[in-house]
């Protein structure tokens, strides 16, 4: 059932509160080999702070990105095909504002699944992000018009309808949905099987939940404790994104088929996932 008390926009985050969410965020993928998995890899939460967490990101998105600024940015992409440094750092920002809102809906609606129309425009900015790095112009060109035309008033305004409803999961409801993930993680380790780059990525993403999750709570929930698993995480984020990038790039030279090519998670990988996989309740 529907939380009828729950609002969005209050209580209001401080401006504090958005940037230690938003520092969190792009660092979430800094790799530090030297780091060691805490004992608790698994925070309980209440009721609250889960809610907390979902307000948390949902005013990151709202109050962070110029949607009007945004879209002449898209258009600059468009035209000259090639972002500049400056134009790239901008688009990641606010890219990292809808992935972490899409995070959010997985991870605090007790639906755990987000809007179509948030996946949409979260996975186009993703392919043409990759598009203008790995400089594939054309494909630049139709992907920016895509999300252009999708950031457009009536879809974005059903987006934040979509985001409005939210369904709070519950302390135990989330546990179960954590556990779950984690399983999935621990049947992919089983025996060293091969995995396809579709399958790699499933992997990351649960990886990148947990750790968008970790990010937000430490913000509402301030500890050594969290902070600490944090970095782990950010670690194994960090090392499968680098991996991920890698393997795309193949696709895109023809050196290897993402869909159907097998390989063998590296140890400096696997090891990290078994032993989160090992100290999870």
């Amino acid at each position: 059932m529907e939380s009828m008390s729950f609002q969005l926009d209050v209580p209001r985050a401080s401006d504090a509160q958005l940037a230690a969410l938003f520092h969190n965020i792009m660092v979430d993928d800094e790799i530090d080999l030297s780091v060691l998995c805490p004992d608790d890899v698994s925070p309980r939460c209440t009721e609250e702070e889960l809610q907390a967490c979902y307000r948390l990101c949902w005013q990151l998105l709202e109050r962070g990105v110029d949607l009007n600024a945004f879209r002449r940015l898209i258009v600059r992409i468009a035209l000259t095909r090639s972002p500049d440094a400056e134009e790239r750092a901008a688009f990641k920002k606010v890219r990292a504002r809808f992935k972490h809102m899409r995070f959010a809906c997985s991870n605090f609606d007790r639906r755990h699944r987000y809007p179509r129309q948030l996946h949409f425009i979260t996975s186009i900015m993703g392919f043409l992000q990759d598009a203008f790095k790995n400089g594939q112009q054309l494909r630049t060109v139709w992907l920016a018009v895509v999300l252009r035309l999708a950031l457009t008033r009536g879809p974005f305004a059903m987006i934040r309808h979509r985001l409005a409803a939210f369904q709070p999961t519950t302390p135990d409801e989330f546990m179960t949905f954590q556990k779950a993930e984690t399983g999935k993680l621990a049947a992919a380790l089983e025996g060293e099987k091969p995995i396809t780059g579709r399958q790699f990525h499933a992997l990351r993403k649960i990886i990148s939940r947990r750790t968008a999750f970790v990010d937000t709570l430490r913000v509402v929930r301030p500890s050594v404790k969290l902070n600490a698993l944090s970095l782990y995480l950010a670690t194994i984020n960090g090392l499968m994104g680098d991996m991920h990038d890698e393997l795309i790039l193949k696709q895109v030279r023809g050196e290897w088929d993402y869909h159907e090519g097998l390989f063998v998670l590296p140890d400096e990988i696997s090891s990290r996932l078994r032993m989160l996989v090992s100290r999870s309740v």
